[in-house]
């Protein structure tokens, strides 16, 4: 699981861990490459979260098994800000946990490779 991201729902009130999850690849058949975590965490939390008080933890793992930090596609911060998650998405960077959304988002490698781009 080198390339895989990883997320984890946490509640600040209880101070636990929720649930925690990966991102996906899909198949063939699917009109998608993948599914992002960030997606996965907001349909997340958009079930289970009615009082809008979960934060999110984004990460993704190295080849030598520390946690790296994971910021947003250009499509998953539209995703983000069409929720209004801004102040609840975070990633590991540099000792502490910072926003996972940044200025310019790229657009993710999977929809490079499926559009030629």
């Amino acid at each position: 699981m080198p390339s895989q991201f990883s997320i984890g729902f946490y509640d600040p009130k209880r101070k636990i861990i929720l649930d925690s999850g990966n991102s996906r690849a899909c198949g063939h058949n699917h009109n998608r490459i993948s599914i992002h975590a960030e997606q996965l965490a907001i349909s997340y939390c958009r079930k289970y979260d009615k009082r809008n008080k979960y934060k999110i933890y984004i990460g993704r793992y190295a080849k030598d098994g520390h946690l790296k930090p994971a910021y947003c596609c250009n499509a998953c911060s539209q995703l983000v800000k069409k929720y209004n998650y801004e102040n609840r998405i975070f990633t590991l960077d540099k000792g502490g946990f910072v926003s996972a959304l940044k200025k310019n988002p790229e657009v993710s490698l999977g929809y490079k490779i499926k559009h030629q781009l």
